[in-house]
């Protein structure tokens, strides 16, 4: 694939991820499904908004990762096992995000046909999802590793990339509030730079 079409997914992917967070979010990180289904109805328009543009920007920021991946193949066999896994790995991220994202859409439909607590049960349902993120770390961390190796944009990216990634899998397991701010900020930030740089980069 064309490596400005790669580079404008990662970009459009971010922009639209951060942007939902940034503008459209719902806190609702210590609620239980019960209130979070209250809190959603409250502010119906937003959550339906948020959740659909969340889901344009998973698939296009996980399938642009997929695609990078794919373009790092090379002469190096290391470099290119885990290019191909990372990618794999970013690649089964879709789905997973599609549903985990786009969650709040189901609910909202159901719960106003059939009340609050069977739009309850389709979040909790999709909480179990909130694992995919370990897809995303270790993609990442394996993508990070294949740039490193093949020196991509002088091998800084790539370090980066695994430093957020490791930051973000110490958060994963031992709730650490810096390592988190660090790891996910810190991968969506990469991401960005990533897509940038891969928009700008000059055709063979």
């Amino acid at each position: 694939m064309n490596s400005k079409v790669i580079g404008l997914m990662l970009i459009l992917g971010t922009i639209l991820t951060m942007g939902v967070w940034m503008v459209y979010n719902i806190e609702t990180s210590d609620l239980s499904p019960s209130d979070t289904m209250t809190a959603i109805l409250a502010d119906k328009n937003k959550a339906e908004i948020g959740s659909i543009l969340n889901v344009f920007g998973v698939m296009s920021l996980f399938t642009g990762l997929y695609f990078l991946s794919k373009s790092l193949k090379s002469d190096n066999t290391v470099s290119n096992h885990f290019s191909e896994i990372g990618g794999l790995l970013l690649l089964l991220c879709v789905p997973l995000w599609v549903v985990l994202v786009g969650a709040w859409l189901p609910a909202i439909s159901e719960a106003e046909k059939f009340g609050n607590d069977v739009g309850a049960t389709i979040i909790a349902s999709s909480t179990a999802l909130q694992m995919g993120g370990i897809l995303l770390v270790v993609g990442l961390f394996m993508l990070g590793i294949s740039l490193t190796l093949l020196r991509k944009y002088k091998g800084i990216i790539g370090i980066l990339f695994i430093i957020a990634s490791v930051s973000a899998f110490i958060d994963m397991v031992f709730e650490i509030d810096i390592m988190g701010m660090i790891g996910w900020m810190g991968m969506f930030l990469m991401i960005l730079v990533t897509g940038i740089l891969t928009t700008l980069k000059k055709e063979n």
